[in-house]
């Protein structure tokens, strides 16, 4: 009796795992695939950048994160300055005009308007607490 209770669960074991196994061949990839990778990051904004990317709109603000493939669209009066990953470039667009940023870089060679200054991705500290500065001429004591 017990020999044929075990085998009854092995059989349901089984079996639950033939059909979870199977229905994983038609899940469609996940929704952390689709999420383009990001390329570059928003160090400032002025006026109106509409960025639009996988059927999705948005208005830019600093520190956004812009993915691959994106197109951006300032109106006119404003200004977006980004810092583009791969090329270690601060870029500066002026509007009104389209703009598309990828892996490459910005693809609209006449809205840069300069990419002399270097900037790198941001890194996630895994340390909390204290105090960042830069330049501080004032001695402090402890």
């Amino acid at each position: 009796m017990a020999k044929s209770i075990m085998k009854a669960a092995y059989v349901a074991l089984a079996l639950g795992l033939g059909v979870g196994l199977g229905l994983g061949a038609n899940i469609p990839r996940s929704a952390a695939q689709s999420i383009p990778v990001e390329v570059a990051y928003v160090e400032m904004v002025s006026g109106n950048v509409i960025a639009f990317s996988q059927g999705k709109l948005a208005l830019l603000d600093s520190l956004d994160s812009i993915g691959d493939r994106t197109q951006l669209d300032l109106q006119a009066n404003s200004e977006v300055r980004i810092c583009h990953y791969r090329t270690h470039k601060l870029v500066t667009l002026r509007g009104p005009l389209r703009a598309l940023v990828s892996s490459n870089g910005v693809e609209n060679a006449a809205a840069v308007v300069s990419t002399t200054e270097t900037c790198a991705k941001p890194v996630v500290s895994i340390f909390q607490g204290g105090i960042a500065s830069r330049g501080l001429s004032h001695g402090f004591t402890h």
